[in-house]
């Protein structure tokens, strides 16, 4: 009877012993080989993108843009750049806290914003900064920006490396003689006398304007299809000697009137007899991203491709298969001119898709003088290839670098030089 009693009171003690503990989460009751309960680890500190460059409001910027700004403990950031407040589009991801812009236009106030994203999923956003790049009439500093394309060898020493240099307009620049080249072999200047250094302006690069022109034959320009189709005959005949042209017209959909041609005869017949009305439905963003669709720019060895597009619109949506994001991302780096016309226009959204600017109807001729410059911008651009040739003294399978740069350059940027490299296996 004792003895059970005692049995009792074990099982009782050990059943409020139990009952104190908790098991709700095995780390807190973990201990350290000194006994101790170490201490959570504190959840890294993290903010919003900050401390914007340029700073916001900053004005007369060069039309290449180094954006750069702050966070902490970020894994990568969107990058958003626009003509619209709030900026729609985004140019990159990057891990990087800062980016180099492409290109932008004289005299236009662009809004930027930085989206940082973190280990756990979460997003912060930066407020939207602006910046207005300098007026076409600004005097700027001179000063070139080189950009690599292409190095090879040949036995038995022969190092080629063929660079482009551009001003800080992204224009092209086709007077650089061999005196004004510095060349680093490895860091040490080459000996123009022991290398035979040659550098040479490569001829002209052949090139081709792909130019698309989208005609809205939606019913809402009913009144107006003839405006559009003799606005669309004018363009087609200020066709230049390096240029073609595709026409569609658009509604519901993208329908082709003539493919890529030169043949001013034949796009002109084409669009006087098939541009006729189409239905209730607008896909407008759809279709400036399927006209923006039919080329790729490339400007690089051994042909230049640029393209451009035409767009005669109200630029009016009502379809909304296609975000105006998704529309206007489709020729954030591309040329895109607008003409607006109609009852229903919608002036905001004809000038956001005009990167290279916009027009009214009875305007055509100022289109055509724009492709006479881009033809001329794109002629120069096609004669600022350098090469630089000479004979290595380096032997033995080992990597070297070279780096090209311009003497007394006024810029002194990430593009004011340019790092490239080369093994000398088999050189004798």
């Amino acid at each position: 009877m004792i003895n059970r009693f005692k049995y009792a009171i074990l099982i009782l003690l050990s059943i409020v012993f139990i009952g104190s503990c908790t098991f709700d989460d095995p780390n807190l009751n973990e201990t350290t080989d000194s006994g101790l309960t170490p201490n959570p680890q504190p959840n890294p500190t993290t903010s919003a993108p900050n401390n914007p460059s340029p700073s916001d409001g900053a004005i007369n910027q060069l039309l290449f843009v180094t954006l750069s700004w702050q966070s902490d403990n970020a894994v990568d950031f969107d990058v958003y750049l626009g003509e619209l407040n709030p900026p729609l589009i985004k140019y990159t991801t990057t891990t990087s806290k800062s980016y180099l812009t492409p290109p932008l236009k004289y005299d236009t106030k662009y809004y930027w914003r930085i989206v940082a994203r973190f280990a756990d999923g979460s997003l912060k956003a930066g407020p939207v900064w602006s910046f207005t790049t300098l007026p076409a009439t600004f005097p700027t500093a001179n000063g070139f920006a080189l950009i690599h394309h292409k190095t090879s060898i040949n036995l038995p020493n022969v190092v080629e490396s063929i660079v482009q240099v551009l001003d800080l307009n992204g224009e092209g620049v086709d007077f650089l003689k061999q005196t004004d080249f510095e060349i680093f072999e490895n860091d040490l200047p080459l000996s123009i006398a022991e290398s035979g250094l040659t550098i040479t302006r490569t001829p002209i690069v052949p090139f081709t304007i792909k130019t698309v022109l989208l005609l809205d034959n939606s019913t809402s320009l009913q009144s107006d299809l003839t405006k559009i189709k003799n606005s669309a005959v004018t363009i087609v005949n200020g066709l230049r000697p390096t240029q073609e042209f595709a026409v569609y017209q658009f509604s519901d959909k993208q329908y082709l009137i003539h493919d890529f041609s030169q043949n001013i005869n034949s796009l002109t017949n084409a669009i006087n007899t098939q541009f006729v009305m189409g239905v209730k439905s607008t896909d407008f963003y759809g279709s400036i991203k399927f006209g923006a669709s039919l080329w790729e720019d490339d400007l690089k060895l051994p042909k230049f491709i640029q393209g451009c597009l035409v767009a005669i619109s109200d630029g009016e949506d009502t379809q909304g298969s296609t975000s105006l994001a998704d529309g206007l991302h489709s020729v954030h780096n591309k040329l895109s001119y607008t003409v607006g016309l109609g009852s229903t226009i919608q002036p905001e959204i004809i000038r956001a898709f005009g990167t290279g600017g916009t027009f009214k109807i009875g305007e055509e001729q100022n289109i055509i003088n724009r492709f006479v410059e881009l033809e001329k911008s794109i002629q120069k651009k096609a004669s600022s290839f350098y090469t630089i040739t000479y004979n290595s003294p380096k032997r033995g399978d080992r990597n070297h670098n070279l780096k090209i740069r311009i003497k007394n350059n006024l810029y002194s940027g990430e593009k004011s030089f340019v790092i490239t490299s080369f093994n000398s296996a088999g050189f004798f």
